[in-house]
């Protein structure tokens, strides 16, 4: 019985930590939506530029376009694992909760009849 409650809490804090990283993720995913099509707006003659830590540095609009465009990519394919992930840890968490209740009611003492 433990044992199943420490899986139960292992399960909870994992799933915890792939709902938190997918709220990051969406609001990345949201945030460079936005910065696309703001570059799409943008003429293609237009200067644009890139913060590398404290120093902005000129950059082409394809190539602004293209970063953000690999940044969209690789944020969706995260965010579609991360999904799987929780899909996978929700569905052991049911299993684990089921074997949890089934302990519980094999513990407990017989009701005697009336």
């Amino acid at each position: 019985m433990e044992e199943l409650a420490k899986k139960y809490q292992n399960l909870q804090t994992e799933l915890s930590t792939y709902v938190e990283s997918l709220k990051k993720l969406e609001t990345q995913l949201q945030e460079n939506t936005t910065v696309l099509n703001e570059l799409e707006k943008v003429a293609p003659d237009s200067n644009i530029y890139k913060q590398i830590g404290p120093t902005l540095v000129k950059q082409s609009h394809e190539e602004a376009k293209t970063n953000v465009k690999t940044r969209l990519d690789f944020i969706n394919k995260e965010i579609a694992r991360l999904e799987n992930q929780t899909k996978i840890s929700q569905e052991e968490f049911s299993k684990v909760k089921g074997a949890i209740i089934q302990a519980q009611a094999a513990a407990a003492p017989p009701n005697p009849a009336s």
